[in-house]
């Protein structure tokens, strides 16, 4: 459209200038009239074949410059200044290039406008022919200033820019199909498509997902192993397709547009009965994919930049939503962990010694004692412990509240008075005089630490005396658990403790082991600024 305006502008003025045209009135309005005759002619190709419009770019644009530099021949003299058309086609043409070609295009056509603007001074000259030098000089320098600037902009990004994809609803993690959909949504309404597809394959498992809008409905569906899966797992670039005619453009590495005219069958564009549209691979880390879009008005080779940064964006939104799943399992499985670590060391512990003592307690009763006093025991004993997992669901509910700190030692005296009565042992605590300060979670495990080792050495060693020992030592709090018992059995005598040694791990800490047949030491060291 552009051109067959300039070409109509173009004949008007040297209408409307009595001096012009200065050489060759007819053979003037000849090539001129023919010249727009031939850009109707293209301008009804453009709206009607995108193929064709590709195809004949290449000759529209030698036409282009053959006409430019004929326009200068009719027009120039050195006794007659008319405003020529130099520097309306020069641009014109260079704008063409960059957005057909990008900055090669661009150089080429430069090059051809200078040598043959050159040629054709010479050839004026030597045939004594009215020229201006300076003029003449003046406009070639023009277009070399013209090619430069379009050089710098043709170089300086992407030709086409699309919004980018909005921040799909929902949480992190949990919003796979609302991606979908936004990457679906959004990529129509750019492009103005009136139906899109997006199939994305799983790479651990044998099928792909695929989602298709078309108007205001949307349906979700998925495919086994067949073509489909096979046409996604080879990536394409961004490709304009017609699967009637077997025609494809598509856009390379270099932003350049190639055709192709070969049969291929599009398995996503056949299951949604498409016939011509625009179609680019996904390539998600969690597996390949496919976008489609059908139904664009004037749909063009202009499109497939754009479909390439969505397609991208794409990718990036996937790529994050999958770090985000990944992340969000983790913190699940963290949390069952710790769950059940802190169930084993507290509750199932607990319930184990109290079942030693409602043995003793039978004893007791069998010999004729009084029980009332070991009953009172164990009720005080249970509602500690009811009071400790209330304070754990709490702690499960709210979380740690900033960095809300608790006396250790004071924590561990009672935890272990509490033991020694519950386990019928006795305890020791050597820890520095004063408070020993430490952020409430720490405290939590250690106390948890020491629940298990207890539960551990009277179980399993059948000790009668546990001491745990507290030292601070610039930044790292140690910790010594001892025992009197016999040790780990003969087979296990390497054996590490599973719970404490996972927690010892998540608190960044280390954990030392000395077992003999005169008790278990367990050497624990972690840094004072951790949290759980």
């Amino acid at each position: 459209m552009s051109r067959l305006m300039l070409a109509l502008i173009f004949i008007a003025a040297i209408w409307l200038d009595p001096v012009q045209p200065t050489r060759s009135v007819a053979g003037t309005y000849t090539l001129l009239i023919a010249y727009a005759a031939w850009c109707g002619f293209a301008t009804v190709i453009a709206f009607r074949s995108w193929w064709y419009d590709f195809r004949l770019a290449r000759l529209m644009h030698v036409i282009d410059i053959a006409i430019f530099t004929a326009a200068t021949y009719m027009t120039e003299s050195a006794f007659k200044e008319f405003s020529s058309p130099f520097i309306v086609f020069a641009s014109f043409i260079l704008i063409g290039a960059s957005l057909r070609w990008g900055w090669r295009g661009v150089l080429w056509t430069a090059l051809a406008l200078v040598l043959l603007n050159f040629a054709l001074g010479l050839l004026m000259h030597s045939l004594h022919l009215s020229i201006d030098p300076y003029r003449f000089s003046r406009r070639q320098g023009y277009t070399i200033g013209l090619a430069i600037m379009m050089l710098w902009l043709s170089t300086g990004g992407d030709r086409a820019s699309a919004p980018r994809l909005p921040e799909p609803p929902g949480l992190p993690g949990l919003r796979h199909d609302a991606i979908m959909t936004t990457i679906l949504d959004h990529a129509r309404a750019v492009l103005g498509a009136t139906g899109g597809a997006i199939a994305l394959a799983d790479g651990e498992e044998p099928w792909v997902e695929i989602m298709i809008a078309s108007g205001d409905a949307t349906r979700a569906l998925r495919a086994g192993p067949g073509p489909l899966l096979t046409e996604i797992e080879i990536s394409c670039r961004p490709t304009l397709f017609d699967g009637q005619r077997h025609r494809q453009l598509w856009l390379d590495t270099d932003g350049m547009v190639n055709h192709a005219s070969e049969r291929h069958v599009w398995h996503l564009a056949t299951l949604c009965e498409v016939k011509e549209g625009l179609a680019a691979s996904i390539g998600a880390a969690r597996g390949p994919g496919q976008l489609l879009l059908w139904g664009i008005r004037g749909i063009s080779p202009d499109d497939l930049p754009l479909l390439a940064q969505m397609t991208r964006d794409a990718e990036q939104a996937l790529d994050r939503e999958d770090v985000a799943m990944l992340a969000r399992a983790r913190e699940v499985s963290n949390l069952r962990n710790a769950l059940a670590r802190d169930l084993h060391d507290s509750v199932a512990q607990f319930l184990a010694g109290t079942l030693f003592r409602l043995e003793a307690l039978r004893r007791w009763i069998r010999e004729g004692n009084d029980p009332d006093t070991e009953i009172v025991a164990i009720k005080e004993a249970l509602r500690r412990e009811q009071a400790q997992m209330r304070r754990m669901i709490e702690r499960l509910r709210l979380g740690e509240k900033g960095d809300r700190r608790t006396d250790l030692t004071e924590e561990l005296g009672t935890l272990l008075e509490e033991l020694g009565h519950h386990w019928a042992i006795e305890t020791r605590l050597d820890a520095p005089s004063g408070p020993l300060l430490v952020p409430m979670d720490l405290a939590h495990e250690i106390r948890q630490i020491t629940r298990e080792a207890v539960a551990n050495a009277v179980r399993h060693g059948r000790c009668r005396l546990i001491g745990v020992n507290l030292i601070q030592d610039d930044g790292t709090l140690k910790m010594i658990v001892s025992d009197d018992g016999s040790g780990f059995p003969a087979d296990k005598a390497h054996a590490t403790p599973r719970s404490i040694s996972e927690r010892v791990e998540a608190l960044g800490g280390m954990l030392a082991i000395d077992n003999s047949a005169r008790g278990v030491t367990l050497r624990i060291a972690l840094p004072e600024r951790t949290g759980a």
